[in-house]
């Protein structure tokens, strides 16, 4: 994709950055977004400008603002190359990004390390972490979602594989960013077995009658979908 446009300026180069910026450029090799960066001469446009758009404006003006693009006023040049997650914003439950109440840098680290905050699961290397990456993931949830938290008595072991086991983090077409709608998501970990016919056990009881009356979060049975304080099968 092209890099911004920036109305009567030219590409500089990073290492122009790098003189007020050097952290950011110091530690961008280690990004995930690094590995984008191709050497030689056709890429020679590319590396901070790429997302910030052409710097010399910014650089003659010692920094000033307006004079750079600044991807945390809005996602679009995020978008440039992310046109998957540009779609999933337009889901009817979603993170308020396009409303302008959250950044992509929210969750993100553009800069430094593992694009997703606290490390993906969908990286290898974050993988290797085992549940101590998926656990620090949940924490860049917790900034803003501090209910869902704890500590609890009985915690609800889904929230150790991680948020993103049951919500879509961008958007999705159920409530709550849900990734699967009522009954369906639980039943993606609470195997059913059918027993007898026209019987659903699940843990040794029969949740034929159960499952009809709505999700099992809502039909009076297991409120407490992150943890509880009272009960291990999650009720308030």
């Amino acid at each position: 994709m092209a890099p911004p446009s920036i109305p009567g300026a030219e590409f500089v180069g990073s290492g122009e950055c790098a003189t007020c910026h050097e952290a950011i450029t110091r530690d961008f090799p280690t990004a995930t977004h690094a590995r984008l960066k191709a050497p030689g001469d056709n890429a020679k446009n590319m590396g901070c400008e790429s997302c910030h758009g052409p710097g010399s404006l910014h650089v003659k003006s010692g920094g000033a603002a307006h004079t750079i693009v600044n991807p945390l006023r809005s996602p679009e040049t995020c978008f440039q190359c992310h046109l998957e997650v540009r779609a999933q914003f337009d889901l009817p439950h979603h993170h308020p990004v396009l409303e302008g109440k959250v950044s992509c840098a929210d969750c993100h680290n553009p800069h430094k390390g593992d694009a997703i905050k606290g490390g993906g699961a969908n990286f290898p290397q974050s993988i290797k972490g085992g549940g101590t990456a998926l656990l620090s993931q949940n924490d860049t949830c917790f900034q803003c979602h501090a209910a869902q938290r704890g500590p609890f008595v009985f915690e609800h072991e889904a929230l150790r594989e991680g948020c993103v086991s049951c919500h879509s983090p961008h958007g999705s077409v159920n409530q709550r960013m849900l990734t699967q709608r009522n009954q369906t998501l639980c039943l993606k970990c609470h195997f059913q077995q059918q027993t007898v016919a026209g019987k659903i056990y699940i843990a040794d009881v029969d949740h034929s009658s159960f499952l009809q009356q709505g999700t099992c979060w809502s039909a009076g049975c297991h409120e407490a979908v992150h943890g509880s304080q009272v009960t291990p099968v999650l009720r308030y």
